[in-house]
Parts: structure tokens; sequence; C-alpha cells
């Protein structure tokens, strides 16, 4: 026989039309390869056994500080029962005594949830405890159309049945949760070689959207930069799609810190995870989300060093319950994240500093190849100009031999005006007029003998001068020499620094 024995009604169902206790384990055991989670164990674990034993109602009630907490309900009998006032008299003794409680409708008048139930047409309930380690940490509640069968190994054995079951319900969740360990490692590993491969930031950001949405099964994610002039979140990149209304309300959007699933990452600095996105009142995209079919969301900050510069969020079209482990996992790839655009950010400032160095080394190459020009012209100029200043000695020397002829000249000259006036003299009234002549002669002899002599001392301040700027010119050209010489050094030095910025660069 199974669970419960024999209808109220007309008479007993032959026993071969009741389910088989071992076969509605097995139907669990199978059922139970679907778990996802905590809530989905116990979800499925009551429809099973709602579905097997043809019950009205399943309810589990969770035990938490020795007071019952529903976690999930299913069958016919639901609507009857949700709103049911009073508490479960018949979870809480189970809860209290740890056996299993039945009662059947005689007993309506002092249950106002079993007298719920019997007015729905169920005809009994009973309550069976899920025992851990000496404590109760769940109760089954079922409603049938049948009366119990009150004999006492029939109890024992709804015990060991539920013992068994718990344990196929444990088991079945390791398994996952292992299974779930694995994925994650795997995902993890699948986002670093996504992004193992981009040297560019938006392709990073990109890249990142795509593998950690694919990795962990997600419908829609989209990546959110911090504008740091009006201090908000501002939409930049999207993966998957979640609907056009979603899209179109996720490009509007803003969300102040605080504000919305990423403005809460942001204002946490830590990963957010909403089961229900209807409950985030203060998202302007939950309204559209909800439409759409997006159930629960996941955010988590995106950091350079320890400035938050962005949140990605993630969204499913499904309710899910994240794990401590896929929550350590999501962790790890906001780590990974980060350090990866923190790495590709870095390379691209050293790629733009080293085309900064590469273009200044390239302006000042530029500069040095013209200095060297102006250089070389500036020694041949002083080179020509020594020449001019030899030829320039040169000429002064000749002149200067043609000043000592005209001195000659003019000293000869005075003295002939001189024999000429002595001889005017002689001739007495005769020769008075040649001797105004011959005054004249000498007197234009001592103006030539004086301008030669101040030509000469000019010829000679010429020479100093010349001699002056020869020196200087040699001296130039020195230094000029010397200054090409430190132009070819600075342009080795130039190449040097072209290298290491073309080596920056790739």
């Amino acid at each position: 026989m199974g669970l419960f024995g024999r209808r109220a009604e007309i008479q007993p169902v032959p026993q071969r039309a009741q389910p088989r206790d071992i076969e509605a384990l097995e139907e669990l055991v199978n059922n139970l390869e679907s778990v996802t989670d905590e809530a989905s164990s116990w979800r499925i674990y009551a429809s099973t056994y709602l579905e097997f034993y043809d019950f009205e109602y399943v309810a589990v009630w969770r035990i938490e500080a020795g007071a019952p907490r529903l976690e999930y309900e299913v069958g016919r009998l639901a609507s009857a029962l949700g709103g049911t006032a009073g508490q479960p008299q018949l979870v809480q003794q189970a809860a209290r005594t740890t056996q299993p409680a039945v009662a059947n409708a005689s007993a309506a008048g002092t249950d106002a949830r079993l007298a719920a139930a019997v007015r729905a047409g169920a005809q009994s309930g009973i309550a069976v405890p899920t025992v851990s380690k000496g404590r109760v940490t769940a109760v089954m509640e079922y409603y049938s159309r049948t009366d119990p069968d009150p004999d006492a190994s029939l109890l024992s054995k709804w015990i060991a049945i539920q013992r068994v079951a718990e344990q196929a319900r444990v088991a079945a969740l390791t398994a996952y949760y292992t299974r779930q360990v694995a994925d994650d490692r795997l995902a993890v590993t699948n986002v670093v070689a996504a992004l193992g491969h981009t040297s560019d930031s938006d392709v990073a950001i990109r890249a990142a959207l795509d593998a950690v949405r694919t990795a962990f099964h997600w419908a829609y994610g989209s990546y959110w930069q911090i504008d740091e002039q009006e201090n908000v979140l501002r939409f930049a990149v999207e993966s998957g799609t979640a609907g056009e209304e979603f899209k179109k309300v996720t490009l509007a959007a803003t969300f102040a810190e605080g504000v919305g699933l990423s403005g809460r990452a942001w204002r946490a600095r830590d990963l957010v995870f909403v089961r229900d996105i209807g409950q985030l009142t203060d998202c302007v995209r939950a309204p559209a989300a909800q439409r759409a079919g997006v159930r629960s969301g996941v955010c988590f900050p995106i950091l350079s060093g320890d400035k938050i510069i962005g949140t990605m969020d993630f969204f499913t079209t499904e309710y899910v319950e994240l794990s401590e482990s896929r929550m350590d996992a999501l962790r790890n790839v906001q780590q990974l994240v980060s350090q990866r655009l923190d790495v590709v950010r870095g390379a691209e400032s050293a790629a733009r500093n080293a085309r900064a160095l590469l273009d200044t080394v390239s302006r000042l190459r530029t500069a040095t190849a013209d200095a060297s020009r102006v250089a070389d012209e500036a020694v041949g100029r002083a080179s020509d100009m020594t020449g001019d200043v030899a030829s320039l000695n040169d000429a002064s020397a000749a002149i200067g031999d043609v000043i000592q002829i005209i001195s000659s000249i003019a000293d000869q000259t005075n003295l002939l005006a001189l024999n000429a006036t002595i001889e005017a003299a002689r001739a007495g009234e005769i020769g008075k007029g040649f001797a105004v002549v011959a005054g004249e002669v000498k007197e234009l002899a001592r103006e030539t003998a004086e301008a030669t002599k101040r030509v000469s001392e000019q010829i000679a301040a010429l020479q100093a001068s010349a001699e002056s700027v020869a020196s200087g010119i040699r001296t130039t050209s020195d230094t000029i020499a010397q200054l090409d010489a430190v132009q070819a050094r600075i342009g080795e030095v130039l190449e040097e620094q072209a290298s290491m910025a073309h080596a920056f660069e790739h």
C-alpha cells in the first residue's frame, strides 16, 4: 500500500492501483537530476509526490529557529489553503515530536487549516518531518482524499521513505553543486581565454561581456561606464538580447550610485544579485524587463586600482539562485576582467606614449638635421669669410705700399716746393708769382702727407681688425665643428629612442 491506505468513500481502492513506494522514490531520484538549487529540489520533491500519489496538496515547510516557514506548495488545494488563517498545526506537531502527525476530517473543528482542506474536498492530512542530526529541518505536508492508516508500521515506513527521499535530495544537490563548481571553473577558464587575446579596451569589454554571458548561460549582459562629470553610470556595450523594449530603455537609462542593480553594485563595490528583477522599484528598466520575461539579475563592478570605472550586469529569463560557488566564480571573473582591462588600458597608454615619444623623436631628429645643415653652411661661410679677410689683408698691404709711394712723392714734392721757394726768392720781383705757386704746392704736399698718414693708420687698424675677425672666424669654425660632433651624438641617442619607442608601440 501507499502512504495513504483507503478512501473514505464507498470501498477501498484495490492494492494494485496504489503507487508503489519504491517506484515513487525512483521517480523522485530521476526528477532530481534536473535540480538547480535548494529551492528547486523542494519543488521537484513536492511535485513528484503530488503526481505519483495523486495527492490534493503538497507543501514544504522549512523549520527555522523552531518556527515553520512555507517554502513551496503545489496542488489543487493551494488556492484554498493559501489564505488560511491560523498556524499549520500538523506541521508544528511533527516538528515538535520529530514523528509523523496524522489527522482526518473529524479533527477539522480544532484545526483551521485542516478545516479549509476538508471543505475543499480533502479527507485527511499528514505531516512528515525531515530529521538531520537530531534536528527537524523541514516538514512535508500532504492532504489526500483518503483516510490515513494509523498502523504504527506504516508510520515507520513514512519516516524511512522520508529519510531515503531526503538522502536522494541531498545527494542530487551535492552532485549538482559539484557539477556547478566544475562548470564555474570552466566558465572562468573560458573568460580568461577570451580576454587573453584582446589588446584593445573596447574589444576587451565586449569579449568579457560575451564570454561571461555565454559561460554562465545568461540571456543578456551590458557594460555601464561611469560618467565622471555627471557622476552617473551610462550604457556603453551590450551582449545578447532581452527584447527591443528592454534595449530601448537600457540605451536611454542612467544610474546614480545606489540606484538600480548597477548603481547598487557601484555603491557596494561588490557583486549584487536580485532573484526577482521586479523587486528593483528604483530601476527604470524593471517594468520593461518584466514585460520582456527577464527574471533574475546580477551585477559586479569593474575596478581600476581602487577606483570603480564601470559595472557589468547580466539577466536571465527564468528565476535562478546563486550558490556560493557561483558567487565566488563571479567575483573571480570580476577581478580577472578588471585586471585584464587594467593591463589593456596600460598597454594602450604605453602605446600612446610611445607614439608621442616617437613623434617627438622624429621632430627632434629633423631639428638636429637642420641644425647640422646650418652648422655645415656656417662652417662654409666662415671658410669663405676667412678667405675674404685674407684677401682684405693682402689688399690693405697693397694699399699700404701705394700710400708709401704717395708719401714719398709728397715728400719729394715738398722738397721741390721748398727749392722753388728759394729760387723764387733769388729771382726777386720776377719770381714772386712763382713763389706763390710754390707755396701752394708745398701746402698741398703737406696735406697729402697728413692724409697719407691718416690712411696708413686706418689701414693698420683695418689690418688689426681683419686679423681679429679672422681669429674669431677660426674660433667659430672650431666651435661649429664641435657642435656638429655633438649633433651627431644627439642623432645617435635619438635613433636609440626611436627604436625604444617602436618597441613600446608594438
